[in-house]
Protein backbone atom coordinates (compact mmCIF):
# COMPACT_ATOMS: atom_id res chain seq x y z
CA UNK A 1 0.00 0.00 0.00
CA UNK A 2 2.82 2.26 0.73
CA UNK A 3 4.10 1.82 -2.96
CA UNK A 4 1.23 2.67 -4.37
CA UNK A 5 0.88 5.92 -1.93
CA UNK A 6 4.42 6.93 -3.05
CA UNK A 7 3.96 6.49 -6.50
CA UNK A 8 -0.01 8.60 -6.86
CA UNK A 9 0.97 11.65 -5.45
CA UNK A 10 3.42 12.63 -8.78
CA UNK A 11 0.47 11.34 -11.37
CA UNK A 12 -1.93 13.30 -8.81
CA UNK A 13 -0.05 16.07 -8.68
CA UNK A 14 0.42 16.01 -12.61
CA UNK A 15 -3.46 15.46 -13.09
CA UNK A 16 -4.43 18.65 -10.73
CA UNK A 17 -1.77 20.51 -12.48
CA UNK A 18 -3.16 19.97 -16.09
CA UNK A 19 -6.49 20.68 -15.25
CA UNK A 20 -7.36 16.51 -14.71
CA UNK A 21 -9.25 17.15 -18.06
CA UNK A 22 -12.03 18.67 -15.66
CA UNK A 23 -15.24 19.83 -17.52
CA UNK A 24 -15.01 23.18 -19.67
CA UNK A 25 -16.82 26.52 -18.94
CA UNK A 26 -15.93 29.87 -19.83
CA UNK A 27 -18.85 31.89 -19.40
CA UNK A 28 -18.30 35.28 -17.88
CA UNK A 29 -18.14 35.69 -13.69
CA UNK A 30 -19.44 38.34 -11.68
CA UNK A 31 -17.17 41.27 -10.94
CA UNK A 32 -14.96 40.37 -8.17
CA UNK A 33 -14.98 36.63 -8.69
CA UNK A 34 -11.98 34.89 -10.07
CA UNK A 35 -13.71 31.72 -10.93
CA UNK A 36 -16.58 29.24 -9.11
CA UNK A 37 -16.64 26.09 -8.77
CA UNK A 38 -20.03 24.26 -8.78
CA UNK A 39 -21.47 27.38 -7.57
CA UNK A 40 -18.66 27.91 -4.72
CA UNK A 41 -16.83 31.10 -5.22
CA UNK A 42 -13.46 32.48 -5.87
CA UNK A 43 -13.11 35.50 -5.37
CA UNK A 44 -10.20 37.40 -7.35
CA UNK A 45 -9.13 39.43 -3.77
CA UNK A 46 -8.51 35.58 -2.23
CA UNK A 47 -6.74 34.31 -5.31
CA UNK A 48 -4.30 37.60 -4.74
CA UNK A 49 -3.89 37.11 -1.54
CA UNK A 50 -2.73 33.18 -2.50
CA UNK A 51 -0.69 34.71 -5.06
CA UNK A 52 1.02 36.59 -3.15
CA UNK A 53 1.59 33.82 -0.37
CA UNK A 54 2.77 31.47 -3.12
CA UNK A 55 5.41 34.98 -4.38
CA UNK A 56 6.64 35.00 -0.82
CA UNK A 57 7.44 31.52 -0.77
CA UNK A 58 9.17 30.86 -3.68
CA UNK A 59 11.46 33.97 -2.73
CA UNK A 60 12.20 32.72 1.07
CA UNK A 61 12.80 28.68 -1.20
CA UNK A 62 15.50 30.67 -3.63
CA UNK A 63 12.93 29.97 -6.66
CA UNK A 64 12.55 32.63 -9.58
CA UNK A 65 9.47 32.43 -11.23
CA UNK A 66 11.55 32.01 -14.34
CA UNK A 67 13.07 28.75 -12.96
CA UNK A 68 9.37 27.15 -12.57
CA UNK A 69 7.52 25.52 -15.76
CA UNK A 70 5.14 27.90 -15.29
CA UNK A 71 3.39 30.44 -17.82
CA UNK A 72 1.51 32.52 -15.54
CA UNK A 73 1.70 32.47 -11.45
CA UNK A 74 -1.84 33.52 -10.82
CA UNK A 75 -3.33 31.07 -13.61
CA UNK A 76 -1.30 28.40 -11.94
CA UNK A 77 -2.04 29.07 -8.34
CA UNK A 78 -5.84 29.71 -9.36
CA UNK A 79 -6.00 26.32 -11.38
CA UNK A 80 -4.99 24.41 -7.78
CA UNK A 81 -7.55 26.26 -6.09
CA UNK A 82 -10.11 25.35 -8.52
CA UNK A 83 -8.76 21.67 -8.81
CA UNK A 84 -8.97 21.59 -4.86
CA UNK A 85 -12.63 22.36 -4.78
CA UNK A 86 -13.69 20.79 -7.87
CA UNK A 87 -12.38 17.00 -6.19
CA UNK A 88 -13.73 18.01 -2.96
CA UNK A 89 -16.77 18.46 -4.03
CA UNK A 90 -17.18 15.24 -6.33
CA UNK A 91 -16.13 13.49 -3.26
CA UNK A 92 -18.48 14.75 -0.65
CA UNK A 93 -21.53 13.88 -3.10
CA UNK A 94 -19.61 10.77 -3.95
CA UNK A 95 -19.20 9.58 -0.26
CA UNK A 96 -15.69 9.49 -0.97
CA UNK A 97 -13.80 10.96 2.15
CA UNK A 98 -10.56 11.17 3.37
CA UNK A 99 -9.74 11.47 7.54
CA UNK A 100 -6.88 13.49 8.78
CA UNK A 101 -5.64 10.48 10.24
CA UNK A 102 -5.28 9.47 6.42
CA UNK A 103 -3.61 12.43 5.50
CA UNK A 104 -1.23 12.25 8.19
CA UNK A 105 0.09 8.84 7.51
CA UNK A 106 0.59 10.06 3.90
CA UNK A 107 2.55 12.91 4.61
CA UNK A 108 4.88 10.55 7.58
CA UNK A 109 5.46 8.14 4.39
CA UNK A 110 6.48 10.71 1.99
CA UNK A 111 8.74 12.73 4.23
CA UNK A 112 6.31 15.15 6.52
CA UNK A 113 5.42 18.55 4.73
CA UNK A 114 9.18 19.63 4.78
CA UNK A 115 9.28 17.52 1.77
CA UNK A 116 6.47 17.58 0.24
CA UNK A 117 5.91 21.10 0.14
CA UNK A 118 9.18 22.26 -1.88
CA UNK A 119 7.65 19.78 -4.22
CA UNK A 120 4.21 21.59 -4.44
CA UNK A 121 5.20 24.79 -4.45
CA UNK A 122 7.06 23.91 -7.82
CA UNK A 123 3.34 22.83 -8.73
CA UNK A 124 1.80 26.67 -7.94
CA UNK A 125 0.41 25.32 -4.57
CA UNK A 126 1.01 28.09 -2.01
CA UNK A 127 1.85 26.66 1.44
CA UNK A 128 -1.62 27.27 3.04
CA UNK A 129 -2.73 24.73 0.31
CA UNK A 130 -0.62 21.95 0.60
CA UNK A 131 -2.69 19.99 2.71
CA UNK A 132 -5.64 20.78 0.94
CA UNK A 133 -3.69 19.35 -1.80
CA UNK A 134 -2.42 16.79 -0.36
CA UNK A 135 -5.70 15.68 0.83
CA UNK A 136 -6.78 15.86 -3.12
CA UNK A 137 -4.42 13.36 -3.90
CA UNK A 138 -6.06 11.18 -1.96
CA UNK A 139 -9.40 12.20 -3.04
CA UNK A 140 -8.34 11.34 -6.18
CA UNK A 141 -6.68 7.91 -5.66
CA UNK A 142 -9.65 6.77 -3.92
CA UNK A 143 -12.03 7.61 -6.22
CA UNK A 144 -9.86 5.75 -9.11
CA UNK A 145 -10.34 2.56 -6.79
CA UNK A 146 -14.12 3.58 -6.80
CA UNK A 147 -14.06 3.35 -10.17
CA UNK A 148 -11.75 -0.06 -10.49
CA UNK A 149 -8.55 0.86 -10.85
CA UNK A 150 -5.78 -0.84 -9.62
CA UNK A 151 -2.83 1.38 -8.73
CA UNK A 152 0.05 -1.01 -9.71
CA UNK A 153 -1.86 -1.29 -13.22
CA UNK A 154 -1.75 1.87 -15.77
CA UNK A 155 -4.13 0.61 -18.11
CA UNK A 156 -7.33 0.18 -15.11
CA UNK A 157 -5.68 3.62 -13.98
CA UNK A 158 -6.54 5.22 -17.33
CA UNK A 159 -9.93 3.61 -17.60
CA UNK A 160 -10.81 4.79 -14.24
CA UNK A 161 -9.50 8.16 -14.92
CA UNK A 162 -12.06 8.43 -17.86
CA UNK A 163 -14.94 7.48 -15.75
CA UNK A 164 -14.31 10.06 -12.95
CA UNK A 165 -14.05 12.99 -15.12
CA UNK A 166 -16.87 12.02 -16.61
CA UNK A 167 -18.46 12.27 -13.47
CA UNK A 168 -17.08 15.35 -12.90
CA UNK A 169 -18.43 17.05 -15.58
CA UNK A 170 -21.51 17.51 -13.37
CA UNK A 171 -19.79 20.23 -11.13
CA UNK A 172 -19.17 23.06 -13.84
CA UNK A 173 -16.42 25.88 -13.60
CA UNK A 174 -16.36 28.99 -14.85
CA UNK A 175 -13.27 31.46 -15.02
CA UNK A 176 -12.88 35.25 -15.41
CA UNK A 177 -11.29 36.17 -18.19
CA UNK A 178 -8.56 38.31 -16.89
CA UNK A 179 -6.93 34.83 -16.24
CA UNK A 180 -7.89 32.67 -19.49
CA UNK A 181 -10.12 30.18 -20.33
CA UNK A 182 -11.02 26.82 -18.73
CA UNK A 183 -10.15 24.28 -21.62
CA UNK A 184 -11.09 20.70 -20.75
CA UNK A 185 -8.14 18.93 -21.64
CA UNK A 186 -5.38 22.12 -20.66
CA UNK A 187 -7.27 23.45 -17.96
CA UNK A 188 -6.32 27.54 -17.35
CA UNK A 189 -5.21 28.73 -21.06
CA UNK A 190 -4.29 32.15 -22.43
CA UNK A 191 -6.29 33.44 -25.36
CA UNK A 192 -5.11 36.60 -26.92
CA UNK A 193 -8.59 38.36 -27.29
CA UNK A 194 -9.28 38.02 -23.37
CA UNK A 195 -5.25 40.30 -22.76
CA UNK A 196 -2.42 39.10 -21.16
CA UNK A 197 -3.01 37.07 -17.87
CA UNK A 198 -2.58 39.11 -14.45
CA UNK A 199 1.11 39.18 -13.33
CA UNK A 200 2.46 39.89 -10.51
CA UNK A 201 1.54 44.03 -10.25
CA UNK A 202 -2.09 42.35 -10.39
CA UNK A 203 -2.40 40.84 -7.23
CA UNK A 204 -2.10 44.37 -5.19
CA UNK A 205 -5.93 44.41 -4.15
CA UNK A 206 -6.75 43.35 -0.46
CA UNK A 207 -7.65 39.88 -0.12
CA UNK A 208 -11.50 38.69 0.94
CA UNK A 209 -11.47 36.88 4.32
CA UNK A 210 -15.14 36.18 3.45
CA UNK A 211 -14.34 33.82 0.08
CA UNK A 212 -12.64 31.01 2.06
CA UNK A 213 -13.32 27.32 1.64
Amino acid sequence: MKSNRVRVLPVVAAAVLAGAALTACSSPVEIGTAATVGGERISSGRLDSEVREYQSALKQAKITEAQLQIPSVPRAVLLQLISIRQFEQFAKRNGVTVTQREVADFLAEQGGIEKIGPAALTKGVPPSETIPWVRTALLYQKSLQRFGANLADQQSVQAAQVKLFGQMETIPVKVSHRYGTWDPQQGLIEEARFGKPAEAADTASQPDPAAGQ
